[in-house]
């Protein structure tokens, strides 16, 4: 599954946002999300992308990720409580483009 974390008010609080995705592993349930149904767009808000291997609704219904801002503009510190033996992995929102404009490269519409 992916927990997308926005920051719509440039402040703070951060939105986070829960759905399922399909992949082998983290880097292709990313592509899922960015090239699937309803085509996930990238909004200048974007913190990050966390995918957690598997489907929880705990999750779903209240991710356990924070936030904070670092004093740094652009730097945030993400921290996600995990189980032990669940792959969890977090990508920047630079990875989240990265990944995007390569795919697009790959698959032009």
């Amino acid at each position: 599954m992916a927990v997308t974390i926005n920051d719509p008010r440039g402040s703070g609080p951060f939105d986070l946002s829960a759905t399922g995705v399909r992949g082998d592993n983290a880097t292709e349930a990313l592509a899922d999300l960015l090239m699937g149904p309803g085509s996930f767009i990238v909004f200048p808000t974007l913190v990050g992308v966390v995918i957690r291997a598997g489907i929880d609704v705990r999750w779903m219904a209240q991710p356990p990720i924070a936030v904070d801002r670092k004093e740094s503009p652009g730097h945030w510190g993400v921290r996600v409580s995990q189980e032990e033996g669940v792959e969890v992995r977090l990508f920047s929102a630079d990875d989240v483009s990265e990944l995007l404009t390569r795919l697009r490269a790959e698959y032009p519409t």
